[in-house]
């Protein structure tokens, strides 16, 4: 006897359905019973929990991890941040000034070069040489030339040639003239003489100051003629950090003044003294190039980098500083997290928690707290704040944790656990870009 197809399937859909049915309806019993994630309390906490502030039943949020910073009170002025990059010293396109091929080049791009020592090129000194050669023996023929007029001109001004009318003054004269032309054709052969022999120092080029070449221009055995550049380098030791400062603040900087610079890809904050001002702003930007002098750090400062220059702009008052990282810009405004002990929660109210650890994560666990701020003072890695309500004011003081990391997700009166990381682990690692510093220096100072 065969069963049709069209019987068995209604009552396999709601076999099907009834299955969904039950499986739905355990995993909600599940959650409820408190066997899931959820915990359920009344009028406490649970372990790994927020504070419950009404006797209520809820689930309640796992302890979350965070890192905190300590908030401190001291003198702050504001600061504002102008981005900018470093600019070389000096800077110089290396030239011949003899013609001649190039007998020797043993320069590379990047090269490290010191003033008055390192070789830039060789000029062949052939014909110089050649030249120097011609000019002394052209100096000694015209020196026995001009010895010799000068006895005759001597010979025939004497007395007795006078008195005797042998020599009549024309002739005396004409003899005069012959030995002040001797005299001027000497002269232009020592100065052709000095000329070549300059010209052959000159054949000999070496860097005028300590630096690097950036770029070789020429080649070997290449011919050159005055004026041909060789190379181009830059100047090493000092570097400027060229920043373009807003015209609203320009007359609060004088040449002079030291101004903290942060090299963004090293993470290395140096200061430098400002060096020059310029007093020209295109029509549109309205901004002024200010060079700050800087030491290039035995070199891990190089020209290009970009940097971060702060610039005061107030003067200096005393304030509760907080880490920048541990502020939150709300629309409804800004906002501090902070970390309460669990005994420190205000009596009289229902969120007080039983602070007798339970081993090391126990320990570890604090409350976090929403603490509403206005900011005042904002400085390159701390902001100078003000609470808003009186709680804030009692509890944001010197020496209060604040979260800096892990806020964004806390509710009110959560449990967090504080988590530390040891710093020696952190040692010579490489940046974010795969550089790695050789003896870091967080802050130095010129």
């Amino acid at each position: 006897m065969k069963v049709k197809s069209s019987s068995f399937l209604p009552v396999l859909f709601v076999t099907i359905i009834l299955l969904v049915g039950v499986v739905i309806g355990y995993f909600v019993c599940f959650v409820l019973s408190g066997n899931g994630s959820g915990v359920v309390v009344s009028g406490g906490v649970a372990s790994g929990g927020e504070v419950d502030r009404k006797p209520s039943t809820r689930r309640l949020r796992p302890v979350s991890p965070v890192r905190v910073d300590v908030v401190r009170k001291d003198s702050i002025s504001n600061v504002r941040l102008f981005h900018g990059r470093l600019v070389e010293v000096q800077r110089s396109k290396i030239s011949t000034e003899v013609s001649g091929l190039v007998d020797d080049l043993p320069i590379e791009i990047g090269m490290r070069v010191k003033g008055g020592e390192t070789l830039f090129a060789q000029v062949d000194q052939t014909w110089l040489l050649l030249v120097i050669e011609q000019t002394e023996a052209e100096i000694r023929s015209l020196s026995r030339r001009l010895e010799h007029e000068k006895s005759e001109l001597q010979r025939m001004s004497s007395p007795e040639m006078v008195q005797s009318l042998a020599v009549t003054e024309s002739q005396r004269s004409q003899q005069q003239a012959l030995v002040e032309q001797f005299v001027q054709d000497l002269e232009k052969a020592k100065i052709a003489n000095r000329e070549a022999k300059e010209k052959l120092k000159r054949t000999t080029i070496v860097a005028p100051y300590d630096g690097y070449i950036i770029r070789r221009e020429t080649g070997k055995n290449e011919l050159l003629s005055p004026g041909t550049s060789i190379a181009e380098v830059v100047s090493l030791g000092e570097v400027d950090a060229r920043v373009m400062i807003s015209e609203d603040i320009i007359d609060r900087i004088k040449v002079g003044d030291e101004v903290a610079v942060v090299v963004d890809s090293l993470g290395v904050r140096v200061v430098g003294k400002v060096h020059r001002i310029v007093p020209y702003a295109p029509t549109g930007a309205r901004i002024f190039p200010v060079l700050v002098r800087l030491s290039d750090q035995g070199g891990h400062l190089k020209v290009g980098m970009s940097i971060t220059a702060e610039v005061v702009t107030s003067n200096p008052s005393e304030e509760i500083l907080v880490s920048r990282d541990a502020v939150l810009d709300r629309p409804d405004g800004a906002v501090v997290w902070i970390a309460v002990n669990p005994g420190n929660v205000g009596e009289g109210t229902q969120n007080k928690i039983n602070a007798e650890p339970n081993g090391t994560e126990a320990a570890n666990q604090w409350i976090a707290k929403p603490i509403p701020i206005k900011i005042k003072v904002t400085a390159m890695s701390d902001y100078g704040v003000v609470p808003e309500t009186d709680e804030g004011k009692n509890l944001l003081v010197a020496g209060t944790k604040t979260i800096i990391e892990g806020a964004e997700k806390l509710t009110a009166n959560q449990l967090i656990r504080i988590d530390t990381i040891d710093s020696k682990l952190l040692e010579n690692l490489p940046s974010p870009n795969g550089q790695k510093i050789i003896n870091p220096k967080p802050r130095v100072e010129n």
